[in-house]
C-alpha cells in the first residue's frame, strides 16, 4: 500500500505476512567490520592467553593487539616477544611480552595460569637463546637480552621433581597440546 494524497510523503506500509525486501537485511561494510573485530577480540579473550597489560587493554575496550598500520612503528620502538613454556606434560602456555621487559615478567605471567598451592617451578631456556639455563627472576635482564624476542620457548621444571600434569594449571587457562610434528 502506498498512502496517496497530497502530504507528498514517500512512505511505504507494510502489511504482516508481506515479505520484506532484501535490502532490509543487508549490511554495510562498516557494519561487518565491527561485527569482526567484536568476533576477534571475544576469540583472543576466550582462548589466548594474555599478559596482565593485554588483560587491562581487553578490560577498556582496547585490542591488546596493535593494528597492522602501526605494528612496524610499535615493532622498532618496543618489539614484542612470544614465549612459549613448554610444561613437564607436553601442554603449552603462550603469553606475549615487550621484548624489553624483565624476566620476571615471564615467571609472573607462569605463576597466574598456575592454581594456588601449585609447587615451585624453574624456567630453563632452550637450544637458540643467548641465555642458557635457568632464568633468574631476581637477576635481571629483559627477554630480548636472553634471546626470546620476537619469539621463543622456555621449559618448565618443578623443582619438587614431581610428576604433576594439567591438574596444577588453573581450569580457565586455555592450553596447547604439543603437536607431535
Amino acid at each position: 500500500l502506498r498512502p496517496g494524497g497530497g502530504g507528498g510523503g514517500g512512505g511505504e506500509v507494510r502489511l504482516p505476512g508481506q515479505d520484506e525486501p532484501d535490502s532490509t537485511y543487508e549490511f554495510t561494510s562498516r557494519d561487518l567490520l565491527q561485527a569482526m573485530q567484536a568476533n576477534a577480540r571475544e576469540l583472543k579473550r576466550t582462548t589466548q592467553l594474555l599478559t596482565r597489560r593485554d588483560r587491562a587493554a581487553l578490560a577498556a575496550g582496547d585490542d591488546p593487539s596493535p593494528s597492522p598500520d602501526s605494528r612496524e612503528e610499535e615493532e622498532e620502538a618496543a618489539p614484542e616477544a612470544a614465549v612459549r613454556v613448554r610444561l613437564p606434560d607436553g601442554c603449552m602456555l603462550q603469553g606475549r611480552f615487550g621484548a624489553e621487559e624483565a624476566a620476571s615478567a615471564l615467571h609472573v605471567f607462569v605463576a597466574e595460569t598456575l592454581q594456588e598451592g601449585a609447587p615451585a617451578f624453574d624456567l630453563k631456556t632452550t637450544v637458540g637463546s643467548t641465555h642458557r639455563g635457568v632464568i633468574d627472576p631476581s637477576q635481571g635482564g629483559t627477554l630480548n637480552s636472553m634471546g626470546l624476542a620476537p619469539r621463543g620457548i622456555v621449559n618448565l621444571r618443578w623443582r619438587d621433581d614431581g610428576r604433576h600434569g594439567k591438574d596444577v594449571v588453573r581450569l580457565d587457562t586455555p592450553q596447547q597440546p604439543l603437536d607431535p610434528n
